[in-house]
């Protein structure tokens, strides 16, 4: 009995991945009614202005610079900056 049912689990496991491989598939797209939203405010309206990346974690805004952090470190002393530390 214990091999009768492994092994059911095992077809049905194998049938489960082969139907919902597709489906997965399109719930990985965004849904098209949030894209047309406009963002105006919050992490998602900022974007980097040298790259176009969605703000977040490592966009740097103060004095209007805007830009991502890595961006920022290949373009610091074009723009003028130092770095003293």
């Amino acid at each position: 009995p214990a091999t009768k049912s492994c092994f059911s689990f095992v077809c049905i496991s194998r049938s489960f991945q082969r139907n919902d491989s597709s489906k997965m598939a399109e719930t990985r797209v965004p849904n098209k009614l949030y894209a047309t939203h406009p963002k105006n405010y919050g992490k998602g309206s900022r974007q980097c202005r040298v790259t176009g990346r969605k703000g977040g974690m490592g966009l740097i805004r103060k004095y209007g610079i805007n830009m991502k952090r890595q961006s920022f470190r290949e373009r610091a002393t074009d723009m003028g900056w130092v770095k003293y530390s």
